[in-house]
């Protein structure tokens, strides 16, 4: 059950740690002076989060995660603009070895290396 807190605005008393349900009526009858002033103070609890953007640091990180897309988009353009290509030979699904290591091999040896890459 949740806690709330009460305060007066007839003569400032103060219910701290009021545990009712979430179906139950908010109190509004003052134990101290008896009047029909009661009412339930607006508390965070444990679960509070307060969401200020006070320091550049923060800054940077809501702006970092409100404009991701645009981010990864702008990164993806730059990369293809100016792509990387690789040789054949480079790739190492095809193997690393030299010609001169090809032509020492066994017949076997070049065929498992021409299907599977592995010397």
């Amino acid at each position: 059950m949740p806690k709330y807190d009460y305060e007066c605005s007839g003569c400032e008393h103060q219910l701290i740690d009021v545990q009712q349900s979430f179906h139950d009526d908010a109190l509004t009858t003052c134990p101290e002076c008896g009047k029909d002033e009661l009412f339930r103070v607006v508390t965070g609890g444990i679960m509070a989060k307060v969401n200020t953007i006070d320091t550049v640091g923060k800054l940077a990180d809501h702006n970092s995660k409100v404009n991701k897309n645009k981010l990864e988009e702008e990164a993806h353009k730059k990369s293809e603009a100016n792509p990387t290509i690789k040789s054949w030979y480079q790739n190492p699904k095809y193997g690393s070895a030299t010609h001169k290591e090809i032509n020492k091999m066994t017949p076997q040896q070049q065929h498992r290396y021409i299907m599977e890459g592995r010397k």
